[in-house]
């Protein structure tokens, strides 16, 4: 499987931010298999509009007129959504242990005990992104649900 970018790139991405021991301290392998693996998450996602080739290895680029220019490129976003998606997996971020942690209600030690409120799993580790950060570059690209809200009045 392809990746949306390189880990050269994302080297270069990674320079001007703060925090990124995880992504700096990995060897190249490991930068090329987690965002390897950060495009395959992306790409189970539903994205809004249609592929430029039905033959291409990634969701993106896509087109979204009434038909393919040619010159349609990954958006930037998408680069940044990955980057920030592999450094979450170096980091050690896993949306499955996430979304198991959900399910504990409580836990404690001798008379110590702590109860956790919880709700619904936040929407990028049920879709299975790591990273809210990289979530919010994807979020605009997604197809939303064609849905109707109905309210009763008195």
């Amino acid at each position: 499987m392809a990746a949306y970018d390189t880990y050269s790139n994302a080297d270069t991405y990674f320079a001007t931010r703060l925090h990124v021991l995880a992504w700096t301290e990995s060897n190249n392998a490991d930068k090329t298999k987690a965002l390897t693996e950060a495009s395959y998450r992306i790409d189970r996602l539903r994205f809004s509009g249609e592929l430029v080739d039905e033959d291409q290895e990634l969701e993106f680029p896509r087109y979204y007129g009434d038909e393919a220019e040619g010159d349609e490129v990954i958006p930037d976003d998408i680069k940044i959504a990955c980057y920030e998606c592999a450094f979450a997996l170096l980091d050690g971020v896993d949306p499955e242990l996430e979304l198991e942690n959900l399910a504990v209600s409580s836990q404690g030690i001798s008379s110590v005990r702590s109860t956790y409120a919880r709700g619904e799993a936040p929407e990028h580790t049920a879709a299975g992104i790591p990273s809210a950060y990289a979530w919010r570059f994807l979020a605009r690209y997604l197809s939303r649900g064609k849905t109707v809200r109905l309210s009763r009045v008195n």
